[in-house]
């Protein structure tokens, strides 16, 4: 399949985190999540480029020594305040030129979803080509449906978050919800410079499983990670 637009991948890769130390230089079966995203990117055929945004220089290079081209993002923006929506912006402004004249796909890969493969890239792409969209999110299935969630109001009594009736529904007859898990990320520069923030509604979905979609956050989810692996090594 040929896509109607260029593809330029973008691996956010800050050196902090609160959750797990330097968590994107953390080793996944021999390689860091760094790698693991920035290899995805470059092994499929619809990816025209492939870019790392840091302001940490190991991360750097280790984008250098994979022969993707590297970003030096200002301190400001990878603190544990910044935005996904600041990261791109910055992104974009880097490359204005080329994205003014090529309006390409921008493909996110956060590398803390390290069993999105190579397969999830080119399968949402191609979808996204088919059904001629400007976004797509990857998300997954709830199990339990929002539309029986309460809020507590000021008075500390329980109030419906969507008609009181549908909390009295039987789950299978409400209506599948999905989530983001953060695996993929694909919209238009010009649909991100529209809004200012990622497209979302009216984005095609590409439903990923729940084991795929694990994110990488606490120490326990590193657990969680092997186990998911052992299994599927087993």
């Amino acid at each position: 399949m040929i896509l109607s637009r260029p593809v330029f991948a973008l691996v956010p890769a800050r050196g902090g985190s609160k959750g797990i130390p330097r968590k994107n230089l953390r080793k996944i079966q021999g390689r860091t999540l760094v790698e693991i995203a920035l290899k995805a990117a470059i092994d499929s055929v619809y990816v025209d480029r492939v870019y790392l945004s840091s302001e940490d220089e190991e991360i750097l290079e280790q984008g250098r020594n994979l022969g993707v081209e590297v970003i030096k993002r200002p301190v400001e923006l990878a603190s544990d305040t910044s935005s996904a929506n600041e990261v791109v912006n910055h992104f974009i402004n880097q490359n204005s030129e080329e994205f003014s004249k090529d309006d390409p796909y921008i493909l996110y890969l956060q590398p803390t979803s390290p069993l999105r493969a190579l397969r999830h890239i080119n399968e949402a792409l191609e979808e996204m080509q088919t059904q001629k969209a400007d976004s797509l999110i990857s998300v997954i299935k709830l199990e339990k449906s929002p539309y029986k969630s309460f809020s507590i109001d000021i008075n500390g009594r329980l109030r419906s978050l969507f008609e009181e009736s549908l909390s009295n529904f039987r789950r299978q007859d409400l209506p599948n919800t999905y989530i983001p898990n953060g695996a993929l990320y694909v919209f238009t520069a010009s649909a991100f410079r529209l809004r200012g923030i990622f497209p979302s509604n009216g984005s095609l979905p590409y439903v990923m499983s729940e084991s795929d979609s694990i994110d990488l956050d606490e120490e326990d989810d590193l657990i969680k990670l092997e186990k998911i692996l052992g299994l599927s090594n087993g």
